[in-house]
């Protein structure tokens, strides 16, 4: 049976059309880092990293003398077995605990901003909260990232310099929470021990959706169409990864990925 020409063109023409809008939509990545590569065997220390897409990593830490701590190092999974989900040996992590209100924060700039259709993704793990000394200050502790305008990054307080989206684990609350055009958002996704999987997806220079898998149990909460904040149409340059009095456990961060839609 021979098929009709015009059936034939549409054929033709549709499926021309499929392929040129997968093609469209194939992602290449732009960036990409995590801490078993080369370049951190030296160690996770100040300038390092700059390479593969983001610019190279600073830290700033806040601790108070004596039986106070703050800072940052290679975490690993000998040493650590619940890193398995989001690494085969090392990750990045940050400390702070001790008598007083410690703070470590690592900022990164990203050499290539996002720009809309750009999925923008890492993983994370943090311990529950939990007071490691008598004399730990009880102020709520989080830990949680910035994404931000611009790269200051001199001091604890730039953790908020330029920030478009913050999403954050607050002890005292049940649920991560979302700051951006919102003061605060709680997302409805319960605080956990588990890995997470998190992909910023830019929808326009002031829209975007944000997806949190839970690595163990694949349990998937997408927040579509949510505003930025801060200064309108300012491009994603910079994270900032805070952990501010955690206490008891680190927080780990690894596996960054940047891939935008191939011309």
């Amino acid at each position: 049976m021979t098929a009709h020409p015009f059936y034939l063109a549409v054929f033709v023409a549709v499926a021309a059309c499929s392929l040129a809008t997968a093609r469209a939509l194939t992602q290449i990545n732009v960036g990409e880092d995590q801490a078993n590569q080369g370049m951190y065997n030296g160690g996770w220390n100040q300038g390092s990293g700059g390479d593969n897409g983001f610019f190279a990593w600073k830290m700033v830490s806040k601790a108070d003398g004596e039986g106070s701590f703050a800072g940052h190092y290679l975490g690993r999974l000998g040493e650590k077995p619940e890193l398995a989900p989001i690494t085969k040996d090392r990750v990045f992590a940050l400390f702070a605990n001790g008598k007083s209100y410690e703070e470590s924060v690592a900022f990164r700039g990203i050499a290539v901003p996002l720009e809309p259709g750009d999925n923008f993704s890492f993983e994370i793990l943090h311990g529950p909260f939990q007071q490691k000394g008598d004399e730990d200050d009880p102020a709520p502790g989080e830990v949680g990232v910035t994404y931000r305008a611009g790269n200051a990054d001199g001091s604890i307080s730039d953790i908020d310099a330029g920030a478009r989206l913050r999403f954050f684990a607050r002890e005292g609350s049940p649920n991560y929470l979302i700051t951006d055009s919102e003061q605060e958002f709680d997302t409805g996704i319960p605080i956990t021990e588990e890995a997470l999987a998190l992909t910023l997806t830019l929808v326009d220079a002031d829209t975007y959706d944000f997806e949190v898998i839970n690595l163990r149990d694949k349990a998937v909460k997408i927040l579509k169409g949510r505003k930025f904040g801060g200064q309108a149409g300012a491009p994603i340059q910079s994270l900032a990864f805070f952990n501010r009095n955690a206490e008891a456990h680190d927080f780990f961060l690894n596996n960054f990925q940047l891939s935008r839609n191939s011309p």
